[in-house]
């Protein structure tokens, strides 16, 4: 499998234009939120399939509550996507991230790992942007409730709206 395939496969799946491939990368707009997808390999290791959402800067209300619910949604992958969260040191923002063996997958298997990690990046990003005081989190289900319950809206459609070129 090609990293074009993906990009391209991932377009078609979605209706939209595949972006410009740079340096075995490409980048989205997904529901006003950037989204990369990306192949890489650190020194001496397989290569990978690396998807990142930027989620934003946190409010400063309740950082600590905040926190607390970005590392519970990360426990057993529950909340996340498949995903880990990480705050970049440079500016605050938070990212949802993930890599995957780019050697086992095929492109469906690629376009359905970025499309359940680009649902959970949606949500997130809207929890973060609307914390405020006395807002809500969602508890994170437990490992065993975490594959009965599917991202996206309640019909199960598991789609990522607003994906554009960036």
């Amino acid at each position: 499998m090609e990293f074009s395939e993906v990009i391209q496969g991932f377009a078609e799946r979605f209706g939209i234009e595949a972006p410009e491939i740079v340096d075995e990368s490409a980048a989205f707009d997904a529901d006003g939120m950037p989204f990369f997808i990306m192949r890489a390999a650190n020194e001496g290791e397989s290569e990978y399939l690396v998807a990142a959402a930027d989620l934003g800067e946190p409010p400063p209300e309740r950082m600590e509550k905040l926190y607390e619910a970005l590392l519970d949604a990360g426990h057993a992958f529950a909340w996340a996507g498949g995903g880990v969260f990480a705050r970049n040191p440079a500016d605050g923002h938070i990212w949802l991230q993930s890599r995957e063996p780019f050697a086992l997958m095929d492109v469906e298997t690629a376009i359905s790992k970025v499309k359940t990690l680009g649902d959970a990046a949606i949500k997130w990003r809207d929890i973060i942007k609307e914390y405020r005081e006395g807002a809500s989190i969602p508890e994170p289900a437990t490992a065993g409730e975490a594959s009965a319950e599917p991202l996206g809206d309640a019909s199960g459609d598991k789609g990522l709206p607003g994906f554009m070129m960036v």
